[in-house]
């Protein structure tokens, strides 16, 4: 099977490879593996690659970098940095660190404890929507606001030096004997305004661009730590990275969903960018209209609202949208006069849209309606239930969530179809194929056998003129090659239809191999090639097609011959086990490399090297065979080594009544061949 891609990890230990290998396989991506940067480099500068995975543990953060900004300047691949498991502790010193919304329990008093700056880079949802200023002041944390982080570092150092002349001015002063005695006491200035030792900013870049401001952070502030805090999960916020095209960080406890978050990135990439969204919210109050439209309006979405569930549902037949966001316990319908429960008005949606998301919003008081509120909202399947006053942070990563679902269920729907299609158009190639293999096969084999005949003929007569005999006997033997050519292409066509004839009846074995040979020795000859058999005494008597089964003898042989040189040698080996017979063909030929064995069962495959010795062929023989063994209730077998020889065999059923009563001499088995070939139906 052809992998998906290739992913390099750069600088890992052999438990992460382990760990890994078995969700790239399971992927179908091919893991490879670099010591270092450096020779991550050297390969990368002469091989493509889907995706790098960089162990953080084991690349310093110079070489990390390099591959940073050569993703940066030449592209071509997704960046993974799986990151170390490291404390938040704002009281720990440490490079910038990710924190995913809603913050562990704890955080902010730890934050309030400490003395140190501490930075929120916050992302766009969580700032507009007030979400971690809300929570630093139920937590009472004096904090910076700032729309942007620029300038924030140089505001934190003057606040950082305010703060250490505050402190330095707390310390009691030593006031001397004959000052006292003249009642000098100290004098206290006015100390300056402190705006605080946190600060959140709205930041909307990368990661990478995180890591750089956080450097200048700490080079300019030593004590102070940074987060860059996001509604995502790291799963989430890492599938955005890729496919935004910027470094994606995982912790390392999360490497084993690299592949996954690969694969959605690729399918991003391969349909497109996601169109902007259209929210629709329906409430019966203004003030929460208002609030909400201007928050999500702000986050980049497109939004309408209405406090009417009958202009709802016409705007929905106007234009489609992504989600609704359904408040208030009843909504007014003007033109009957009547209202409608929010869980009624959600199905009447999903009535005109199946695919549409739908987010209730519960009013909590009094409680018990809002128990059954939500009770009905789940047993309607729509995607949330939220309850009032509505937390905007909550509610952000909330339709987030569920327009990533609805996208995610749409985008499966598309490729289902598209892979339907192209399996009925596989199909529609395939029948025209068998079609064509059937109808010129059956167009050629008349005229062929008439030139076959005609070309004795003259032989017959032109025996007393060489040169003119000559000519005819190329004609005859080019008729033959072609006639070769065609019973392949019959083959093949009565295979493809399930129409192979195969007549099973009583057969001698030994007979069949003997007479291959007979056939076969001039052309070995002709190479100088030792062409023997090796039978045993007293094969048993076996059931089979003999006209089949020496066609695949006869395959074998030829092709051992054809594919090896002159002065080598061929041997067809018979063995007897106590349930099947043996029949090989050894040969001292070229062999065939083991990124090839898999492929030799398939139609019109012919390796490299075989296309640089073979006259003629289509490449169907190896097929033709297996399927003709198959139907006698057996398999082939291959055992090869480039530039050494083959082995080519296939087995044979004994029939209980004549199976030997002794085991013979060992043999080859199914169970030592290099390359099974598929099972087929």
């Amino acid at each position: 099977m052809t992998p998906k891609g290739r992913v390099l990890l750069v600088g890992a230990d052999p438990a992460l490879v382990n760990e890994l290998t078995p969700s790239m396989v399971g992927r179908e991506f091919e893991l490879l593996v670099a010591a270092d940067a450096k020779a991550a480099g050297v390969r990368m500068a002469t091989e493509a690659f889907s995706a790098v995975v960089l162990d953080a543990a084991k690349v310093p953060p110079a070489d990390r970098d390099v591959i940073v900004n050569l993703q940066r300047e030449r592209g071509g691949f997704a960046l993974f940095v799986l990151e170390p498991p490291t404390s938040i502790s704002p009281a720990q010193s440490a490079p910038l660190r990710r924190l995913s919304w809603p913050l562990p329990k704890g955080f902010l008093d730890q934050v309030r404890a400490v003395d140190n700056p501490v930075v929120f880079l916050a992302d766009q949802s969580l700032y507009i929507t007030q979400g971690i200023q809300n929570e630093l002041r139920k937590s009472g944390v004096a904090f910076i606001q700032m729309e942007t982080p620029m300038g924030l570092i140089e505001l934190l150092a003057d606040q950082n030096r305010l703060a250490e002349e505050q402190r330095d001015k707390n310390q009691p002063k030593k006031v001397g004997f004959w000052d006292r005695l003249a009642g000098k006491q100290e004098e206290d200035e006015a100390p300056q305004a402190m705006l605080g030792k946190v600060a959140v900013a709205r930041f909307s870049q990368s990661w990478a661009e995180a890591v750089q401001f956080d450097a200048r952070l700490r080079q300019s502030i030593p004590s102070a730590v940074a987060y860059m805090l996001t509604t995502l999960d790291p799963v989430r916020a890492a599938a955005a990275a890729v496919k935004g095209g910027v470094p994606a960080v995982l912790p390392r406890e999360g490497a084993v969903r690299v592949a996954e978050v690969l694969t959605d990135g690729l399918s991003a990439a391969r349909s497109g960018p996601r169109d902007k969204e259209r929210l629709l919210i329906v409430d019966n109050e203004m003030n929460s209209l208002s609030r909400l439209s201007e928050a999500f309006i702000a986050l980049g979405y497109e939004v309408s609202t209405t406090m009417d569930g009958d202009e709802a549902q016409t705007l929905m037949r106007q234009k489609p949208f992504a989600l609704a966001a359904i408040g208030g316990s009843a909504i007014e319908t003007a033109a009957s006069a009547t209202k409608l429960t929010g869980v009624r008005l959600a199905s009447k949606m999903r009535e005109l849209d199946k695919d549409m998301c739908v987010i209730m919003m519960v009013e909590q008081f009094p409680a018990q309606d809002a128990l059954k509120r939500l009770s009905k909202a789940i047993e309607a399947g729509l995607d949330d239930a939220i309850l009032k006053p509505i937390d905007l942070a909550h509610m952000a990563k909330s339709v987030q969530k569920a327009l990533d679902n609805r996208f995610t269920r749409i985008e499966n729907v598309r490729l289902k179809k598209e892979a339907e299609e192209s399996a009925r158009k596989l199909a529609e190639v395939n029948g025209f194929q068998t079609k064509f293999f059937a109808t010129v096969a059956h167009d050629v084999k008349n005229p062929l056998t008439a030139i076959l005949g005609y070309s004795e003929v003259l032989g017959m007569r032109l025996k007393d003129k060489p040169d003119e005999l000559k000519c005819a006997s190329h004609i005859h033997n080019a008729a033959k090659t072609l006639n070769l050519l065609v019973s392949d292409l019959v083959d093949l066509a009565a295979i493809e239809s399930g129409k192979l004839r195969v007549e099973i009846g009583a057969m001698d074995l030994a007979s069949v191999v003997n007479e291959v040979k007979s056939r076969v020795d001039v052309v070995a000859g002709r190479k100088q090639i030792q062409f023997t058999t090796s039978l045993p005494v007293g094969i048993p008597a076996l059931q089979g097609d003999p006209n089949r089964i020496g066609q695949v003898v006869q395959n074998l042989s030829t092709n051992a011959i054809q594919y090896t040189k002159e002065g080598g040698k061929v041997t067809i080996e018979v063995t007897v086990q106590p349930e099947w017979v043996i029949v090989g063909v050894r040969d001292t030929g070229i062999g065939i490399s083991k990124e090839d064995l898999p492929r030799v069962w398939e139609r019109f495959f012919q390796t490299k090297e075989a296309q640089t010795m073979r006259k003629a062929g289509f490449g169907l023989g190896l097929k033709i065979s297996r399927e003709i063994v198959q139907m006698h209730g057996g398999d082939m077998g291959i055992e090869s080594e480039l530039g050494v020889g083959s082995f080519f065999f296939f087995k044979l059923p004994i029939p209980k009544a004549s199976a030997p009563a002794a085991p013979a001499p060992p043999a080859p088995t199914m169970t030592r061949q290099v390359a099974p070939p598929p099972t087929q139906p």
